[in-house]
């Protein structure tokens, strides 16, 4: 069957976004905001416009205007996020295809392997951060989208000015906006000659130089003035990128030009080789059941006999295998990808938060492990095989990375719920103060957007209400634990103002629940780390306004509120326990103990021990205690404290 069919150009484009989807897409509805989108969604629905200027005006304010037109057109749901960054992801793709196919026709294979590894290269893994990373793609796809018209102007002579008028405010656009891949213009003159002398049959060199330095020039002088604009001119450098090599070379310059050579090295090599060996991991059986591992296996199966029967086609479409300016422009890519990283002693790595820098090497990477994947035999299929077992592989890490995404969300969905049934509502000025949390994509600065965002959603003013941070992180600088010190946090777009005598101190390691520390045992609790001991003595619990309204959850962000397990009923009778409602704490109990649920923190049975005691049943209490004993003999010296306060 497969001998009857015929590679067809749109073939590559549906592919392209068949892989995509399955890489980026299966779980879309299921994932949420990670990292730096959780502020640049608040600040974009609270703030507005003014707001986002504000965010974005230090560093890439280019670049923050298209976040003004992109968070007014798709709003605060998270899903569709992931549908836009899975479009811009797969247009990249695409681009890339059509670069390729542009400059050297006729070899149909190298342009659909490039394309494939383009869309789905193991560096990068990140791109559940939908939001973020689609930006960071509309970007990079401006400068592919003027590479790719910039090419088609050498087929069509009468078009090729209004080509070329179409592309120059693209590639101005991502010269403009940031940093990353400012440097892949570079490249620009070695495609536009390879094109040139795939066209023109005349061995003469300077005839060539001569078409493509024409073709090149419009964009050489946006190249050049949007350079100088800001070397010279632009105000607002951001301060993670300050040009340390620049000192380093006026200090010791043979020193630095061999440590600059061997991090470069070392860095083409992550993103070459060892970025591939993390396709060889297996899915974790704490994220996948036997079931999704068995569907897991199954589209990887289907996703590979579609990419090897592509890639079959393709090759009978193509010419020759060998192209030296193929491998120029691949290597001369991946280094000028890494040169704004090594200038500014960035390090370039795999996994989050750092393998965000290997996003400008995707495309030299892609260029040149398709150009070597057309030295291998045609024979018995062999290239098309290890292209798609190598594509497939690729695909199964990103799907196996969405899992993980989708986990960090949903713990921190239920940190939020379960905060909110603890704490359904809080003063304004307070600070919670957390150790650091099991998430991954996430930091504290994160999650300051969605406190206030629950806590104070009409509050569209740049005075913040509220603040989170991580002790470990903060103490002894923007937070102060010592009575009576006010706290000050800037946030960009706005600021907050506090007080170390509003400060709630939590603590959440799942699968147990969130738990407010309690000032009179938590401090001797030997189950916190040093630090939040420490900090559990300025636990403030009345920061929790039991009279104001209640917080309403945003189900389109947090989704439906869980169903009411023994986590439910913890928070509840630790509110009411707060208010001396002792008969109400003692039967949550009651209800929380017939659920057949068990606490998986010891300090959970404090709050029921203290209820039962003071509700006259000093049996049950008592039962509780030694349960917690015989669990672990460490919180003797928390349990004593609890026993003390109830003797009081």
């Amino acid at each position: 069957m497969l001998e009857k069919l015929r590679y067809k150009y749109w073939m590559a484009p549906l592919s392209l976004l068949v892989v995509c989807f399955a890489a980026y897409g299966i779980l879309f509805s299921f994932l949420g905001w990670y990292w730096d989108e959780w502020p640049i969604t608040w600040i974009a629905q609270k703030l507005g416009p003014d707001g986002l200027a504000r965010y974005f005006e230090t560093n890439r304010p280019y670049w923050g205007l298209i976040y003004r037109y992109t968070t007014a057109l798709l709003g605060a749901v998270p899903w569709h996020w992931q549908l836009f960054g899975l479009f811009w992801r797969w247009l990249g793709a695409v681009l890339v295809w059509g670069v390729v196919r542009t400059v050297w026709p006729g070899r149909e294979f190298r342009a659909l392997a490039a394309g494939l590894f383009f869309a789905v290269w193991p560096s990068f893994t990140q791109q559940s951060i939908a939001m973020m990373y689609g930006h960071f793609f509309i970007v990079f796809d401006c400068f592919l989208a003027s590479l790719w018209l910039n090419l088609k102007s050498l087929d069509h002579p009468r078009a090729k000015y209004g080509l070329m008028a179409a592309g120059l405010p693209l590639a101005a656009l991502n010269l403009m906006s940031m940093e990353y891949f400012f440097l892949l213009e570079s490249l620009r003159p070695l495609f536009i000659f390879a094109a040139v002398t795939e066209r023109k049959a005349d061995t003469n060199l300077k005839p060539r130089i001569k078409m493509a330095a024409l073709y090149w020039l419009p964009f050489l002088f946006v190249f050049g003035g949007v350079g100088y604009w800001r070397a010279f001119l632009f105000p607002h450098q951001t301060h993670n990128y300050q040009p340390v090599l620049v000192n380093a070379l006026k200090e010791d310059p043979l020193q630095t030009i061999g440590e600059l050579l061997a991090t470069a090295g070392k860095d083409i090599w992550t993103i070459m080789i060892s970025a591939w060996g993390q396709v060889l991991r297996l899915p974790d059986p704490a994220l996948f059941s036997s079931r999704t591992s068995l569907a897991y296996w199954i589209g990887l199966a289907l996703l590979l006999l579609l990419i090897a029967g592509l890639a079959l086609l393709s090759n009978r479409a193509s010419g020759r295998k060998w192209n030296g300016n193929l491998y120029l422009i691949a290597l001369t890519g991946l280094f000028a990808a890494g040169v704004p990283f090594w200038v500014t002693g960035l390090p370039v790595g795999l996994g989050f938060p750092n393998d965000r820098f290997t996003l400008p090497f995707l495309l030299g990477a892609a260029l040149l492990l398709a150009g070597l994947l057309e030295l291998i035999t045609n024979r018995f299929g062999l290239r098309a095989v290890v292209t798609a077992l190598l594509v497939s592989a690729a695909v199964g890490l990103q799907v196996q990375t969405c899992f993980a995404y989708r986990k960090d969300w949903n713990t921190q969905r239920n940190l939020f719920w379960q905060l909110s049934w603890r704490a359904p509502s809080l003063n304004k000025g307070t600070a919670v103060v957390t150790t650091d949390l099991p998430f991954r994509y996430f930091s504290d600065n994160s999650l300051v957007a969605p406190l206030n965002w629950t806590y104070a959603p009409d509050n569209h003013t740049k005075a913040m209400d509220y603040m989170f941070y991580y002790a470990s992180v903060r103490a002894d600088r923007a937070l102060k634990l010592e009575p009576g010190q006010e706290i000050f946090q800037g946030y960009l777009a706005a600021d907050f103002t506090g007080s170390s005598d509003q400060l709630l101190m939590i603590d959440f390691q799942p699968p147990a629940c969130l738990r407010v520390l309690d000032p009179d045992y938590d401090p001797v609790n030997p189950l916190l780390p040093p630090l939040m001991r420490e900090a559990a003595k300025y636990s403030n619990q009345t920061v929790i306004n039991t009279t104001s309204p209640i917080v309403r959850m945003d189900w389109d962000i947090f989704g439906p509120e869980p169903a009411h397990g023994w986590c439910y009923y913890f928070e509840k009778a630790s509110l009411v326990a707060q208010q001396g409602d002792w008969q109400s704490a003692a039967d949550l109990g009651d209800m929380a103990f017939a659920l057949g649920d068990y606490p998986n923190d010891p300090m959970e049975r404090f709050v029921f021990i203290e209820a039962y005691a003071r509700t006259g049943k000093l049996e049950r209490a008592r039962e509780l205690s030694d349960e917690v004993m015989k669990i672990t003999p460490l919180v003797k010296a928390p349990l004593d404290k609890l026993w003390e306060r109830i003797g009081e």
